[in-house]
């Protein structure tokens, strides 16, 4: 055969990544010590991008909402006109048909299906958006919202859509903080521009600032952290945006709590009371009840 004219043929690879994405028994082990992990890459870019421009449309009013519920930041909705520079966050995200896709990941919920176990319900989904200018998320568990437990079998995880640094308000954990069980006392932010927004009373005993580690990521990079682990991210002190996809998954089987008589008394009392505002008598577990959608294996409790 004559080697000029001999053309060597490209490998076939898979369009789509694989389904599944196996955890090493060592990062397993680092989540339990630490109550987080990190996975590099997880989320692709064309995914990112398309929630990006989903985030746009609903802000401004291209797209019908649904569901879906727009949350401002008051003090920068003062100054600014353009959505993108106000709107803290868009929440209700697990019915929607672009956004089902980052919460409905195979991948990352095969993660989570090793973390918390298979029967996986998607409790919350968010696209946080942090525009310049936009505080500090303080040291807070993100067990203090949920009516449901145990703590272990409840995962959240959070995707960049854009590069996180210090300067735009990158994620810090607390490694360990979960380890006793504590729910931290919380309590309304002084001067909060934003409605249910709780951190930690005494903070600075809980997560010092040598016991942070700051999570500076790439656009697809996805951490996994327990719901009773101390967290929160820095102000936005630069001049880019930062915008990132987060939801929350319990295994099915967990159970509703009777948050009165709790330190969750006070949130759940204000949510109610948010809520007749608006016209429902849902109660607090209602509300989580009629948000949640299996997505992963067999419902049961939730």
């Amino acid at each position: 055969m004559d080697s000029r004219n001999f053309k060597v043929m490209p490998k076939r690879v898979r369009a789509e990544p694989s389904a599944s994405y196996p955890l090493s028994p060592e990062q397993i082990q680092f989540y339990r010590d630490n109550g987080y992990l990190v996975i590099k890459k997880l989320i692709g870019i064309p995914a990112l991008n398309s929630y990006r421009q989903r985030f746009t449309d609903v802000c401004e009013g291209r797209v019908e909402k649904g569901r879906v519920t727009v949350i401002k930041d008051r003090a920068l909705a003062q100054n600014h006109s353009r959505p993108e520079d106000y709107i803290n966050k868009i929440q209700e995200l697990l019915f929607d048909d672009v956004f089902s896709t980052y919460s409905e990941d195979p991948r990352l919920l095969h993660i989570v299906a090793q973390l918390i176990g298979d029967d996986v319900t998607a409790v919350n989904s968010m696209l946080i958006n942090k525009p310049p200018g936009t505080n500090e998320h303080p040291p807070h568990q993100d067990l203090f919202y949920f009516p449901f437990r145990p703590a272990d079998k409840i995962v959240a995880t959070w995707t960049p859509i854009d590069p996180v640094s210090r300067d735009n308000g990158c994620l810090y954990m607390v490694p360990g903080s979960h380890q006793p069980g504590i729910l931290y006392e919380h309590d309304e932010q002084e001067n909060s521009a934003k409605l249910f927004f709780f951190g930690i009373v005494n903070s600075g005993e809980v997560a010092p600032e040598h016991r942070r580690v700051y999570l500076e990521m790439e656009p697809g990079d996805t951490v996994f952290f327990q719901s009773n682990i101390v967290h929160g991210s820095r102000p936005n002190v630069s001049k880019t945006y930062r915008k990132a996809m987060t939801s929350h998954y319990a295994n099915s089987s967990c159970y509703y709590i009777n948050v009165y008589g709790t330190k969750q008394e006070k949130l759940a009392r204000q949510m109610e009371a948010e809520l007749r505002r608006r016209g429902s008598e849902l109660s607090y577990v209602d509300t989580w009840r009629i948000k949640t959608k299996q997505v992963r294996g067999v419902r049961s409790n939730l």
